[in-house]
């Protein structure tokens, strides 16, 4: 796995990388848009040739717990980040992803990530979650159960289930005082090393005047068939509007920061805009975030901007792309 694995998948083919220190590269070129047309920053410094695996031995920093499938001390590819676009029963349900989707073949034991009473979802019957006396609650979704309701498990001693066919996945979340949080945040589920870089792929005015931003990263690990190669959500989205002079014209703004939790999902179409897809088997999600409506873009009263784009994922990689943009 490459770098660039998940940005030619998306047909991305320049994108801004950063060095792993994450110091911004300066001098980005911009190109001019007008409404709809794609404009994509020109690649500033080479992708690591080295392998990921390799890299993520080298690095290490303290972590919570452990992750759920054995080995429990080696991280495991996730396929599904905290905070990706996830839209079911034909756009009714539209929520952000609100754990980790750890891939792994069906019947996989999966094991109590700590020591507390297991209880079966009474909505989902593949869903087993286990509260400790502190009421922090780690819930397992698409596993077979082999506990029952009210029984008491151990850390990493017990299997609570068996990945459930076909969903080659547990989706594994965490939540803490009534809201979920991100498991690979800082000091959680460990270990866990990122050392790919996000990138923004487009900054567009879309046919109704908004302004929108498409965002993606990628897997640290290569995901197995035939959820291989798609991509994942950065996990904080910053941005800023100038004028074509340099005046700012809206200063710096968090479009998203996943990096501790998710908004509710009634925010959703406040926070995505037209267009956003989640991933599917060999058809990659879009990721289209909702900057500036085109009522409040026109009230700025210029006809061209400079946006500036930053992302980062939760350990600090990322990249900044500026874009002029063209409202007419």
């Amino acid at each position: 796995m490459t770098t660039s694995r998940t940005i030619s998948t998306l047909a991305a083919s320049a994108a801004l990388t950063l060095a792993l220190t994450g110091v911004v590269q300066e001098n980005v070129s911009s190109t001019a848009l007008s409404a709809d047309r794609i404009a994509t920053p020109v690649q500033r410094t080479a992708p690591t040739t080295a392998q990921p695996q390799r890299r993520l031995q080298a690095v290490s920093e303290p972590y919570a717990y452990r992750w759920p499938l054995k080995p429990f001390d080696r991280q495991h590819p996730v396929r599904g980040f905290f905070g990706d676009p996830r839209i079911a029963n034909h756009g009714e349900s539209r929520q952000f992803h609100f754990g980790v989707d750890i891939s792994a073949p069906n019947g996989t034991p999966v094991y109590a990530t700590q020591t507390g009473r297991a209880y079966i979802h009474p909505l989902h019957p593949t869903t087993v979650a286990v509260v400790a006396p502190d009421d922090r609650e780690f819930s397992y979704w698409h596993v077979v159960p082999v506990v029952r309701s009210g029984e008491q498990v151990v850390a990493y001693r017990t299997v609570i289930g068996h990945i459930e066919a076909p969903y080659g996945h547990v989706h594994f979340s965490e939540r803490l005082d009534d809201r979920y949080v991100n498991p690979l945040r800082r000091g959680a589920m460990g270990p866990f090393t990122d050392l790919t870089t996000p990138v923004v792929r487009s900054a567009t005015i879309d046919r109704s005047g908004a302004l929108v931003v498409e965002a993606y990263d990628e897997t640290p690990i290569a995901i197995p068939r035939p959820w291989h190669d798609l991509p994942v959500m950065p996990a904080v989205v910053r941005w800023r509007l100038l004028t074509t002079t340099g005046a700012v014209a809206i200063g710096w703004r968090t479009a998203v920061d996943f990096r501790q939790t998710i908004p509710y999902a009634s925010e959703f179409d406040r926070v995505w805009a037209d267009g956003v897809t989640q991933n599917h088997v060999r058809e990659p999600g879009r990721f289209r975030l909702r900057l500036v409506e085109a009522d409040d873009l026109r009230a700025l009263g210029h006809d061209s901007y400079v946006v500036e784009v930053a992302v980062t994922d939760t350990r600090g990689n990322g990249a900044r792309a500026r874009v002029s943009l063209r409202s007419s």
